[in-house]
């Protein structure tokens, strides 16, 4: 591979997606701050000679975290890795993301060599999947680094599995497992779902192969190997889930029932981003230009040879199978297969549908035969790939910068972003933690100081106490105390397996005291030699063993293996097309990409804005209506837009109200947005409501209110089904984050701003009610159904049902007045007002039929009664008359009352 030019111009075509990595900093994305925070926490403790450290110490203000028991460790190993070798924090990580961004489209390469395509399909193909939408994504605007890792790497498994039903071997069976393994360090949630894509991959490439059937078994044991070499990790972050609290991710905004997608959407074309905008919007997209050239691609159907069909068919239907997986038919498979809730976000099968994806496209370059064709097809494509996801490289907005950052700006970040332990919601604390929040501890001092805390509270020993620290790791603390009586002692850490205290070289039974659940052990009166570690476990220790063996083992073996065989070209087993590029090919890609580089670096950037448009902040894009609301003197409601525009809903229905914020100067405090929508009538109860953790989904880790920027709060408001009919009113606010009792008030003194408008949750007429031809009052109304019981027991209400149509817009508030008349004409009960409180006749749209309910008095008489209606102005009296000059309407049904 390192020996075609196909590569090297993959090489070249891949660089202008690092192109934001030359910036200083790091972009405000969702994730990427923590996950350098990481690699700072794996670094330190490398230093301390701790290669896995399970419990990573300085997380959680100092009272430790089980951070990489949980979470895979490979990329803090690499990032960390770095900084071993002399560089700073940002520039080990940025070195990390740059050698990824090749390595992942390399591992594509690689795979279309194997599919029998040539070398500038290939290229193609490893375009592809480096601008594939989701992964761009991933680098600058999500920053989920592992997973961008995991999704690296799972190319590289995929094609070293189809190596080996090509021609197995120990040496491939060992290079899959060795993968696999890594795969399952990188990224838990990707490494699950990619399994699944393996053993998809693996039926395919059998139908296309035809391997002999024992080399079923040995992908078994090379997957098998794989866990093996990962087993110190996987097994006990698997058996101790039970531990801490992970259902936290199966709650609340991390619930995967809230994250399906549409078609639309993932069909969609990548949109350019306001850079006026706090919030751009979320690219969750395959990227229609993508699809697009995949589906042209089947056009050379017939130049692909038989086992290329094959693949070709089987990629084609993994990618319909994870658009499914995205959608909301598959919620009961998300229900139902084990573990797969916890992948939170169904989108995830973005960036693996990359892959199948880029290989149709390289299958597609691949079949235009003729030279010269073939080089603009592939430049076109190339080209077409990059302006495809050419918004998504120009990050924006507050970049932060960590080339210096310390622990103490670890713990700062933390509490300014509201996580837990680098976490979202704090779900690795131990059970035994039961406190709602973590607001700091006593050893952010000794942080602050670049001195290593202490982590025995002094607080509570008894007075006369002598304590002399001997030595202070961050996971071993040894002092020499001298107690006047028995003591429980307190340690400044979540008590969790793996924490011993040893007075005297001897292990003291320990327990979870209070709501923090912080380590206690009960010692003796007397001088002692105390000591806090955490030793970890046995199983741990023994899995630990275990995986190292296993990797020294094989390794030895592989090597061995190298040494005595001559090295030679690999080759992929069919090739369809010319292995080599003609000189004229190399050259004219050349130039082309050098054009590329020299547009985008000396025009595209200094000159143009074409991908980086920017609004006025006050008055963005889309916003239908003005609020200018300020809350706390700190942010203001710029305005609303809502669906239906009418502002009548069904029950059942959505409600779209998309909130425009901005930030009035610059704050520490995490705010939640809440709409809540309650009746418009007393006793005005909550009825629904929509609440958004971060406004408009911005990231956990950024502070969304900018002055310079506006925010995009969109709330998908779900009607319940059995929600009456009636007028309401919808009321925004916001409350600190994760303390909804907390509210910001606005700067008139009240808690939350209702919108002007009422919302009219309007019942639907049924076909039964619909009279065979509307009645018209004056020019305006006209009565289209009508729901009246033929009979009513003595003494009981009359539900009645009118359903109206405005014909003409209406200024006037009109009264409806409804009577009830005897068999001799007499007036026995009425019912004169508005047809809806709080929503007159003037706001009714024309065209939109509103249902009014009324309800009369019962009656004892038994008897035939009928029902006169009709309109007024109050107190002018002034009626809408019927086309015949009457002021009203007598209804033909007979209501009996017996």
């Amino acid at each position: 591979m390192r020996r075609e030019w196909g590569f090297w111009l993959f090489l070249i075509g891949a660089a202008l997606a690092g192109g934001p990595l030359l910036w200083a900093g790091f972009p405000p994305s969702h994730d990427g701050v923590l996950h350098v925070y990481r690699v700072l926490e794996m670094d330190r403790m490398w230093r301390v000679g701790v290669f896995y450290p399970r419990w990573a110490p300085d997380l959680v203000f100092g009272l430790g975290y089980p951070l990489f028991h949980f979470l895979g460790p490979l990329f803090p190993w690499l990032g960390a890795l770095g900084m071993q070798l002399g560089l700073d924090l940002e520039s080990s990580v940025k070195v990390v993301l740059a050698f990824l961004i090749a390595f992942g489209g390399a591992g594509v390469y690689r795979m279309a060599r194997r599919w029998g395509i040539g070398e500038l399909g290939a290229m193609t193909a490893g375009l592809a999947y480096v601008y594939t939408p989701f992964r761009i994504r991933e680098l600058y605007w999500q920053g989920d680094f592992p997973q961008y890792l995991g999704l690296c790497l799972l190319p590289w498994v995929m094609d070293g599995l189809h190596a080996y039903l090509q021609r197995r071997g120990w040496v491939r069976r060992w290079m899959v497992g060795v993968l696999y393994g890594l795969l399952l360090l990188s990224h838990n949630i990707t490494a699950m779902l990619g399994t699944i894509t393996l053993i998809g991959y693996g039926v395919v490439v059998w139908m296309a192969e035809r391997p002999p059937r024992r080399s079923l078994w040995g992908l078994l044991w090379s997957l098998g190997v794989g866990i093996g070499l990962a087993a110190f990790f996987v097994i006990p972050a698997l058996i101790d889930r039970s531990l801490v609290h992970l259902d936290r991710l199966l709650q609340g905004h991390f619930d995967f029932r809230k994250h399906f997608l549409d078609l639309g959407r993932l069909l969609s074309f990548v949109p350019v981003q306001d850079q006026s905008m706090g919030n751009p919007q979320e690219v969750l997209t395959l990227g229609a230009h993508q699809i697009l050239i995949a589906t042209a691609s089947f056009l050379g159907w017939r130049r692909w040879s038989a086992h290329q069909r094959i693949l070709a068919i089987g990629a084609g239907l993994g990618v319909v199978g994870m658009i499914g997986m995205m959608t909301q038919p598959s919620r009961p498979l998300w229900e139902h297969l084990p573990l797969l809730a916890y992948s939170e976000f169904p989108w995830r099968w973005l960036g693996i549908a990359g892959i199948p994806i880029a290989m149709l496209i390289g299958l597609g370059v691949d079949s235009i035969r003729r030279p010269g064709w073939r080089v603009l097809g592939a430049g076109l494509a190339g080209l077409a790939l990059l302006l495809g996801v050419a918004p998504l490289l120009y990050p924006f907005g507050r970049f932060t910068v960590l080339q210096r950052a310390t622990l103490a700006d670890l713990q700062a970040f933390d509490r300014s972003a509201g996580l837990i332990g680098l976490t979202s919601v704090g779900e690795l604390l131990p059970r035994t933690v039961t406190a709602r929040e973590i607001t700091g501890s006593p050893l952010e001092e000794a942080y602050h100081q670049g001195m290593e805390p202490v982590r025995l509270d002094y607080a509570v020993l008894p007075p006369g106490t002598e304590v002399t620290p001997l030595s202070l790791h961050p996971l071993d603390q040894r002092f020499r105390i001298v107690l006047p009586n028995e003591t429980s002692l307190r340690f400044w850490v979540f008590a969790f397996p793996g924490w011993q205290v040893m007075v005297d070289r001897r292990r003291v039974p320990v327990k979870a005291e209070g709501e923090w659940g912080l380590l206690r052990a009960q010692v003796s009166g007397g001088p002692h030699e105390l000591r806090l570690c955490f030793c970890g476990r046995w199983d741990w220790r023994l899995l630990e063993l275990f995986s190292l063996g296993l990797w020294l083992a094989g390794s030895t073996r592989w090597f061995l293996h190298q040494i005595r065989r001559s090295p030679r070209r690999i080759k992929p087993a069919l090739i369809s097309g010319p292995a080599s590029l003609l000189w004229e090919e190399r050259a004219g890609l050349f130039a082309f990409w050098a054009l590329i580089l020299g547009l985008k670096f000396l025009y595209v950037d200094p000159h143009t804005t074409w991908f980086r448009p920017r609004s006025d902040p006050n008055a963005p894009p889309g916003m239908a209506a003005r609020a200018d609301v300020d809350f706390g003197g700190q942010v203001r409601l710029l305005g609303y837009t809502i669906s239906p525009s009418n502002w009548i809903a069904r029950p059942g229905g959505v409600i779209l109200l998309t909130l425009w914020w901005r930030g009035l100067r610059e704050m520490q405090t995490q705010y939640s947005v809440y709409v809540h929508v309650l009746e418009a009538l007393p006793p005005h109860r909550l009825r629904f409501q929509s609440d958004h953790m971060h406004p408009g989904e911005m990231p956990t880790t950024a502070s969304p209110w900018q002055e310079e920027r506006y925010i995009r709060d969109v709330h998908r408001i779900q009607i319940p089904k059995d929600l009456p009919p009636g007028p309401y009113r919808i009321k925004i606010g916001l409350y600190k984050l994760g303390k909804p009792w907390e509210v910001l008030l606005t700067d008139h003194g009240e808690n939350g701003y209702f919108l002007p408008f009422t919302l009219l949750v309007n019942r639907p007429m049924p076909d039964h009610a619909r009279l065979q031809q509307p009645i018209r009052f004056g020019d305006f109304i006209e009565l289209v159904g009508v729901e009246v019981p033929a009979s009513v027991a003595p003494g009981s209400p009359w539900s009645l049902w009118f359903y109206w149509r405005a014909v003409a817009p209406m200024r006037e508030s009109y009264v409806l007045f409804v009577h009830r008349l005897d068999a001799q004409g007499q007036l026995r009960g009425q019912r004169d007002g508005p047809p809806w409180e709080a929503w007159g006749t003037e706001h009714w749209p024309v065209g939109e039929i509103i249902a009014v309910p009324i309800t009369l008095e019962g009656i004892q008489e038994p008897g035939a009664y009928r029902l006169r209606i009709g309109w007024y102005i109050w107190p002018s009296m002034e009626h809408l008359f019927l086309p015949s000059g009457e002021p009203f309407y007598v209804l033909p049904e007979e209501i009996q009352v017996r």
